[in-house]
């Protein structure tokens, strides 16, 4: 919307809430986006697989609009975490960045994943 109209109360917004979101103890920990589902033995539910993807690909674009390095140093961070610590023994790409265990993949946490490669891959 911000583009669209010019208007700047929605860039505003947008930044206001991508930055409670990297900066939240609740949503990143230790820097890695961590959904709720993530932590202990728990599972996601197919939109929770997918969610970190989606919020990977609009920061990304949001880093484009704002220039905002902190943002684009995020998305390397989620990046380096799944090629580093995500992916299983046949290179599939799990549910949890950080790499914990269990961490069950399917089609909706490798296309989460490859979304959040993307972001980093069209910041550099």
């Amino acid at each position: 919307l911000w583009r669209s109209t010019g208007n700047g109360r929605y860039g505003d917004t947008a930044t206001r809430l991508a930055d409670a979101a990297i900066s939240s103890p609740v949503l990143t920990r230790d820097g890695i986006l961590t959904e709720s589902c993530d932590l202990a033995t728990n599972s996601c539910d197919d939109n929770q697989k997918q969610f970190k993807g989606i919020f990977m690909r609009h920061l990304a674009d949001l880093a484009d609009a704002t220039g905002s390095a902190s943002y684009r140093t995020y998305a390397e961070r989620q990046a380096d975490s799944i090629w580093a610590k995500d992916r299983d023994s046949l290179n599939r790409l799990g549910q949890r960045w950080s790499g914990t265990a269990p961490n069950p993949s399917d089609w909706r946490t490798q296309a989460s994943a490859l979304e959040a490669l993307t972001a980093a891959e069209h910041l550099q």
